[in-house]
């Protein structure tokens, strides 16, 4: 009997890299939590928001040191967040790259240090990430597609039951941070109301305040089907439902962390 696979690869994330001496103050005016408050070393959830405080992505953001930050992307929002914020650098002293020389790797048990770790991020209920340089990979036997599928089912469940939320392609720009519990996630929460401005701080800051956000985060569990993130859904009291995260069970159901509407009737 094989023993499932407890470490992997990520295919679904990568890298972004901030470096020059104007990084911090930079990306302390554009993300939702306080840049400023990470030493180097330590990490938080971070989130973009647009202009309407919509979530444009949520990630991790990792203090390398001084002058030096490593975010853990979606690797489907990994390019037009990348251009984005590029976008809005003018004339700050800073370098935005996708390294090709960082692997993010997947752990469902606490991993050892490894020469080449840059970084690991102990998410909590079971859940590791490590950054790892990708010219001293740590030693691990690639498994097999089936493997691999079934640890990223795991590893999507497991992070639904956590109530770690996260932003994708299929639904970047539809979220306000409050809506998914980013302001309350753990470790630490991704959103801080006492930094300063940043793209949606005032929408963000007057849902916090006055508590206008009527839609708030469930794990539900759904009848396996094609659903898939982004989806809408009605549950079986009436409310309407917006899917954030989703991963298939077993056979006949799937987990997922449903954005939920206020009763209707």
């Amino acid at each position: 009997f094989a023993l499932p696979t407890m470490h992997l690869l990520s295919p679904d994330h990568q890298t972004l890299r901030f470096s020059g001496p104007d990084a911090a103050a930079f990306l302390q005016s554009q993300l939702t939590n306080d840049v400023d408050a990470l030493a180097p070393g330590a990490w938080q959830w971070q989130g973009y928001c647009s202009a309407r405080g919509r979530l444009l992505a949520t990630f991790a953001l990792i203090r390398v040191d001084a002058a030096e930050y490593v975010a853990v992307v979606h690797r489907s929002l990994a390019a037009p967040i990348s251009k984005r914020l590029t976008m809005y650098r003018l004339r700050s002293k800073l370098d935005i790259a996708a390294p090709d020389d960082l692997v993010v790797r997947l752990h469902l048990a606490d991993p050892a240090g490894e020469a080449g770790t840059v970084a690991k991020l102990a998410l909590g209920n079971g859940r590791w990430m490590t950054v790892e340089s990708a010219s001293e990979p740590a030693v691990a036997a690639t498994p097999s597609a089936a493997d691999a599928a079934d640890f990223m089912q795991r590893w999507a469940l497991a992070g639904i039951n956590a109530m770690q939320p996260e932003i994708t392609a299929t639904t970047s720009e539809r979220f306000v941070p409050q809506m998914i519990g980013w302001d309350q996630v753990t470790p630490g929460g991704g959103v801080s109301f006492s930094k300063g401005c940043y793209p949606g701080q005032e929408v963000v800051a007057r849902a916090h305040y006055r508590g206008a956000v009527k839609r708030h985060t469930e794990v539900v569990s759904l009848p396996a089907t094609d659903l898939v993130a982004g989806a809408e859904v009605t549950l079986a009291d009436g409310r309407s439902a917006e899917i954030c995260n989703i991963a298939p069970r077993n056979a006949t159901e799937s987990l997922a962390l449903l954005v939920v509407g206020s009763q209707t009737g």
